[in-house]
């Protein structure tokens, strides 16, 4: 959200959003198996990059599909079709790729199942740098001050 408040205004939430989402598929996978650990591939910053511009580029895909059905006066579809595609796809991946990375390294912070560097590295030395609940209770302010700030800030 912080990325959305203070970034440029064409910053994909949606695939940020959907990278993270993605990313966490692999651990749902392996708990719905009981098969630790639970953290592999996609917790990795390669996995982690894949993943988040797969993530942007199915959203602009949807993106793509869902402007042709929007009203033809639709602001939003005016918008999307004076910019080029190549640049959506751009500021798309882009932000896929943030989300990728970023939820990479907050989860190295908290899980010391993962190998973010794997393959090149094995172990996670950020794990336990910073307590799990101190973590979450500083990502949650965080994001409460980002939607205020979005808020306030955003056009109407």
């Amino acid at each position: 959200m912080l990325t959305k408040v203070f970034g440029p205004r064409s910053f994909w939430l949606t695939s940020f959003i959907a990278a993270n989402v993605l990313i966490d598929v692999e651990v749902l996978y392996y708990l719905s198996r009981d098969e630790p650990p639970l953290h592999r591939y996609l917790h990795t910053y390669l996995g982690g990059s894949a993943a988040g511009l797969l993530a942007g580029l199915l959203m602009w895909c949807i993106v793509m599909i869902i402007v042709r059905w929007m009203p033809a006066g639709s602001r939003w579809k005016t918008r999307l079709n004076q910019t080029p595609k190549t640049r959506l796809l751009n500021q798309s991946l882009l932000a896929g790729l943030i989300g990728g990375i970023s939820h990479v390294f907050l989860d190295s912070l908290m899980h010391d199942d993962m190998h973010p560097f794997w393959p090149f590295a094995t172990g996670n030395t950020l794990a336990g740098v910073i307590s799990v609940p101190a973590l979450h209770i500083g990502l949650g302010l965080l994001g409460l001050f980002s939607l205020i700030l979005w808020l306030l800030l955003r056009e109407p």
